[in-house]
C-alpha cells in the first residue's frame, strides 16, 4: 500500500521535466489558460459570498447549535467551496477536454514510443473533441448522484462530521478519474473499465488525487496543475495498469 502512495508521488515530481519539454509546449498552453480562468472565477465568487451564505444557512439551525457555530460554519464553507469548484471545473474540463486528451497522447508517444492512429488534421481534432466531450458527459453522470447524496448528508446533525471526511476522498477519487480518464480513453477502454481498474489501486488513487488537490491551493503552481495531472496520470498509465 505504501509502494502507491510512492508511485503516486514520483509520477507528478518525473511529470515536470516532461511538462516543459519542447515537444510538449503546445498542448500545456489551453489547460493552462482554462485553468487561469478557473482558478480566478472560484477566488472572485468565494470572496464574495461564502461569508453571507454560511451565516444564511446558520440561521436555519436550533439556538441551541450556536456553541458549534464555528464547526458549522467550516463544514459550510467547505460545502460552498467544492460547490463553486465543481461548478467552475465541469465547465472547463469540457472545454479543455480535447487538449489535455492530445497532450495525454504526445506524453504516452514520448516516454513509450506508441504512435496513435489520429493525425494531426482537422478531421482528426474533430474526432477527439467528440470522444472528449462523449467521456466528460459520463463522469459528469457518475459524479453527480454520489457528490449530492454526500451533500444531502452534509446537512444531517452528527453525520455530517463524518460525510465532510467523505467529500474530500470522493472528491479525490473523482480527480483521479478526472485525469487519468485521458490515457484510458486513448487507449480505447471504456469508463466502466477504467473505474474497476482503479478500484484495485484505490490508495494510488487517493494520493494521486489529494496531490492535484494540494497542488491547486498552491499560488503559481496551481496554473500549471491541469497539464501536470495530466502528464503525471500517463505516467501511471504506462507503469501501473498498461501491463
Amino acid at each position: 500500500m505504501i509502494k502507491q502512495f510512492f508511485e503516486a508521488i514520483t509520477a507528478v515530481l518525473q511529470a515536470f521535466p516532461l511538462l516543459f519539454s519542447r515537444r510538449l509546449r503546445l498542448f500545456v498552453f489551453a489547460p493552462i489558460v482554462a485553468n487561469t480562468v478557473l482558478m480566478g472565477l472560484i477566488v472572485f465568487v468565494a470572496f464574495g459570498y461564502i461569508d453571507s451564505t454560511a451565516d444564511y444557512l446558520m440561521g436555519f439551525l436550533p439556538d441551541w447549535f450556536s456553541f458549534l457555530h464555528w464547526l458549522f460554519y467550516l463544514i459550510f464553507a467547505a460545502i460552498m467551496l467544492l460547490l463553486m469548484f465543481y461548478s467552475f471545473s465541469i465547465g472547463v474540463n469540457i472545454i479543455a477536454a480535447p487538449f489535455m486528451a492530445l497532450l495525454a497522447e504526445k506524453t504516452e508517444e514520448i516516454t513509450t514510443g506508441k504512435l496513435f492512429d489520429e493525425a494531426m488534421t482537422l478531421r482528426g481534432f474533430i474526432k477527439i473533441i467528440g470522444r472528449s466531450i462523449k467521456r466528460e458527459i459520463q463522469k459528469l453522470i457518475y459524479f453527480l448522484p454520489r457528490f449530492l447524496g454526500l451533500l444531502l448528508l452534509s446537512f444531517v446533525p452528527v453525520v455530517n462530521l463524518v460525510s465532510s471526511l467523505l467529500l474530500l476522498l470522493f472528491s479525490a477519487w473523482m480527480l483521479a478519474l478526472q485525469y487519468m480518464d485521458y490515457a484510458f480513453d486513448n487507449n480505447q477502454l471504456s469508463f466502466r473499465s477504467m473505474r474497476q481498474m482503479l478500484k484495485r489501486k484505490l490508495l494510488l488513487c487517493w494520493s494521486f488525487g489529494f496531490i492535484v488537490m494540494i497542488g491547486m491551493t498552491i499560488p503559481l503552481l496551481n496554473l500549471i496543475i491541469m497539464p501536470l495531472a495530466v502528464v503525471a496520470s500517463t505516467l501511471l498509465w504506462n507503469r501501473v495498469f498498461n501491463t
